[in-house]
């Protein structure tokens, strides 16, 4: 029991000051973005299969020694559920994790049905507007428009979009370092890490950690597509590029990852502002391990629950 107390307070802790924790964890590391997006994501991860876990603790502390005897054999449930008078408690968890399980799968199909229509509504547009042309080795969507813009959409048929004003306005160095930018939101599935947080926070709205991360990701994802066209191409040509699409304040439609993406302001000063030295492996290694810690102690909890009996000391 003591384990699974401590287990609930590690996680309900952690759903709160989870969001400081990790953005102390950037500034003293010195992590890339590409770092900060996994920490972020395990977090997120950590989270939910935390609950799930605490979840199957309940199950197994209200079921007392009858657990083992269901490990055993599954068809002595019913018989251990009756002996230790189980029911309301063993209800309750199921219920739990029925509701928690449907609220994700319900948001997830209703976040799905939209975006796939968006998505229909968008091949339509553009068929009828853009052509497939080669620019720099990448073949992209050209868009006849005077604005300057480019974005990615996922998914087959799709990919890179470029209007004509981004091709007539930046320059080479600067086209190529936007052409970069989308190419490392395709490779690095960017759109499934946003979709992600998105949908965790959607599903179980008011986690201050959830809320967090569907916000930290989004703008993650631009700077480590940036981080990839600045290795690339330089990062001057990017922050130039980055300035000319943030003032056409023209940007790229649901659901695409857009250049112009993100504050812009904050990218180009990522860009031309000396990299913060990075901690070792094995800083990093910690913060990995602090992240799975709610998660380790859920574990635990349910293992305990099942392997030690309880105490049947007469008072």
């Amino acid at each position: 029991m003591t384990w699974s107390v401590a287990a609930l307070a590690a996680l309900v802790l952690w759903s709160v000051t989870g969001p400081r924790a990790l953005r102390a964890l950037h500034r003293g590391l010195g992590a890339t973005a590409r770092t900060m997006l996994t920490l972020w994501t395990l977090a997120t991860a950590t989270w939910l299969l935390a609950c799930a876990a605490l979840l199957a603790t309940l199950a197994t502390g209200v079921m007392g020694p009858g657990v083992k005897a269901l490990v055993a054999a599954c068809a002595d449930l019913f018989q251990a559920v009756q002996q230790n008078g189980a029911q309301h408690g063993l209800a309750v968890a199921g219920l739990l994790g029925a509701a928690g399980l449907a609220r994700l799968t319900w948001t997830a199909v209703g976040r799905r049905r939209d975006r796939a229509a968006r998505r229909g509504e968008y091949a339509r547009a553009l068929a009828a507007g853009g052509r497939r042309r080669a620019l720099y080795l990448d073949r992209v969507w050209l868009l006849e428009s005077p604005e300057p813009a480019a974005y990615c959409v996922p998914g087959r048929g799709f990919g890179i979009v470029v209007t004509r004003g981004a091709v007539d306005r930046l320059t080479g160095p600067e086209l190529r370092a936007v052409l970069a930018h989308e190419r490392a939101h395709l490779n690095g599935r960017h759109h499934l890490l946003v979709t992600w947080t998105r949908l965790l926070d959607s599903a179980f709205p008011g986690v201050p950690l959830l809320r967090a991360a569907a916000g930290e990701v989004p703008e993650l994802v631009e700077w480590a597509a940036d981080d990839r066209a600045a290795e690339e191409v330089g990062p001057h040509a990017l922050a130039h590029a980055l300035g000319i699409m943030a003032a056409s304040g023209a940007d790229g439609p649901e659901p695409a990852l857009s250049a112009s993406g993100a504050c812009p302001v904050r990218r180009v000063r990522r860009q031309v502002r000396p990299a913060e030295p990075a901690a070792g492996w094995a800083a990093h290694v910690g913060a990995t391990l602090f992240v799975l810690l709610p998660l380790a102690l859920a574990v635990l909890a349910t293992v305990l629950n099942v392997a030690v009996p309880p105490c049947e000391c007469a008072g």
